[in-house]
């Protein structure tokens, strides 16, 4: 770590998580858990240790960026606003050996702590919309989740589903029960798709329980990114997790997220989120 306030805020996401994982087993219904899976869904951009940063000080932001950001998009930060603040990776450059030449290559060397601004804490020029939010009912949004499937070499099928089952991830193949409605079918398709990133190569030691979390999660986090926000039957309860399996999934729970939510996202014109914020914050938890 390169300071004592780096060093501060990697400490902060840390008791961020034990609190989470407390007032998530205690309550076993929790309004903080899905406060957190929304921040995720708004700063998909972010680690997942930013992630918590930002939850942690600025739990309503809706958008975030530096002080020179929001100067050239024509907005200034308001006297006397405080920045929050997250983790950005130093960079070097150092010479290294590749097909027997020398040359420079970046290469992290620790974090810093750097501020940024929510929109709420600016004034100026209004922003464009942000071309992200899907139809209500998720019109928009089913075909893109199909395309996104496509893309990971995933084969989806809508057909009759015997018993009360509305879809199964079979390993390259998701079956959807196809008389749900379009609403029903994003949520299904996305919660599917988590179940294919994260359970069909390195998570095969997890319970049943942890992984009907973590796919319903990433189905949340996706769906409330493009607008969707479902009454939903999410309960922790239901699953019956322990503050144990929550800790374990958080960061996968994130990632996958993030890929569906990037692999499906338009290219309009976007905030910058962030200044160099690509590499994950350091933990010292267990995964």
């Amino acid at each position: 770590m390169s300071n004592d306030k780096a060093q501060e805020l990697t400490a902060r996401i840390n008791e961020s998580i034990t609190a989470l994982c407390a007032e998530t087993d205690a309550a076993k219904q929790s309004e903080t858990y899905l406060a957190w899976l929304s921040t995720v869904s708004r700063f998909y951009k972010y680690s997942f240790g930013n992630c918590l940063l930002i939850w942690t000080q600025a739990p309503e932001a809706t958008r975030v960026a530096g002080f020179n950001t929001w100067k050239s998009l024509g907005r200034f930060v308001k006297k006397g606003e405080t920045g929050i603040r997250i983790l950005a990776p130093i960079v070097r450059k150092v010479d290294e050996e590749k097909d027997g030449a020398t040359e420079k290559v970046s290469r992290p060397f620790g974090f810093r702590s750097v501020s940024v601004f929510a929109q709420e804490q600016t004034d100026g020029q209004p922003l464009p919309e942000l071309n992200t939010n899907a139809t209500e009912g998720g019109e928009t949004l089913l075909p893109l989740l199909e395309k996104a499937a496509a893309h990971l070499n995933i084969t989806l099928v809508y057909k009759a589903i015997a018993g009360n089952a509305e879809g199964y991830s079979k390993g390259g193949l998701i079956e959807i029960e196809e008389t749900l409605d379009t609403p029903a079918r994003c949520g299904v398709i996305a919660h599917e798709i988590g179940h294919e990133l994260m359970h069909r190569t390195n998570r095969e030691g997890t319970t049943r329980q942890q992984r009907e979390l973590e796919a319903e999660s990433v189905s949340y986090a996706v769906l409330a990114h493009f607008g969707i926000h479902s009454e939903s039957r999410f309960y922790l309860a239901t699953y019956d997790v322990t503050a144990e399996m929550l800790t374990a999934s958080l960061q996968t729970i994130g990632n996958a997220a993030k890929k569906i939510i990037s692999m499906i996202e338009d290219s309009g014109e976007q905030i910058e989120e962030g200044e160099g914020e690509q590499s994950p914050a350091p933990l010292a938890i267990s995964a």
